[in-house]
């Protein structure tokens, strides 16, 4: 059984489907890591910070980018709900050789009764970034059916206004992981589905380099798909959205409640 709290490959299916004034949809794969904050920031993992290679992570990609270690960080974010003693892991994707973007990393923190909370740390292309933290208003374990909503408060496509709200729902495995988040527009219409899920395997050395050789170039290849992507709806006429200037409130706790899977 793999248990992202001990370290885990995740060889995700990412999923976007547009609706409304047209409808489109596309999927990629790409190869996640789920690295215990604890472990990777302590070196005992098959992959360590700042370690130079095909994949690398750097924890000053993280957080506020202010040189804070990850462990500090996400304590800083779990003390106010009161969830600060969970065990973490992140599950995000690695650097490749010179470049690294990453559209959206999930800190998954839980305690001997399950799932407490996700931070969603979601990045646009302009370099900005926005925390999601999704909980249960009393912080009860949130199960895979579980729905959590919250208000949408950061600028990501040029083709989407900064309004509405999203719906998360996710699950930590074990042998998996999947992250559902739906945007709700201001007339309660869904308008957009994303989804990133997949198996999960050990983190294990002849595992990590298999998976580096196989994806070495895939945060260019993401990149790459945004901007292709972005393109074919501009030629079928969709209206490019000016970037607002980014809101002074950089996180926000989603807690609201969506109904739950019959």
């Amino acid at each position: 059984m793999t248990d992202l709290w001990h370290g885990a490959l995740v060889d995700c299916r990412i999923w976007h489907a547009r609706k409304g004034d047209v409808d489109r949809q596309f999927r990629y794969r790409a190869s996640y890591l789920a690295l215990p904050v604890d472990d990777f920031e302590d070196g005992r993992l098959p992959i360590r910070p700042d370690r130079r290679g095909l994949w690398s992570v750097r924890p000053r990609d993280y957080g506020h980018r202010d040189g804070a270690s990850m462990v500090t960080f996400i304590r800083e974010q779990l003390a106010p709900v009161a969830l600060a003693h969970c065990e973490v892991t992140v599950v995000t994707m690695p650097r490749s050789p010179l470049y690294g973007f990453n559209p959206v990393s999930f800190w998954l923190a839980r305690d001997h009764k399950g799932l407490r909370a996700v931070l969603a740390e979601v990045s646009n292309t302009f370099g900005e970034r926005h925390f999601y933290l999704c909980h249960h208003p009393d912080n009860r374990p949130i199960s895979r059916s579980d729905r959590i909503t919250g208000r949408k408060l950061f600028h990501v496509s040029p083709f989407l206004p900064r309004e509405g709200h999203y719906v998360f729902r996710f699950d930590a495995g074990p042998d998996r992981f999947g992250a559902w988040v739906d945007w709700i527009g201001e007339g309660g219409e869904v308008k957009l589905q994303t989804s990133m899920s997949g198996p999960a395997r050990p983190l294990t050395r002849p595992a990590l380099t298999r998976a580096k050789w196989r994806h070495a170039f895939q945060a260019q290849k993401v990149i790459a798909l945004i901007h292709w992507q972005a393109l074919k709806l501009v030629l079928r006429g969709v209206r490019v959205i000016s970037k607002p200037e980014q809101l002074a409130q950089r996180g926000s706790e989603a807690t609201g409640g969506a109904g739950h899977d019959v």
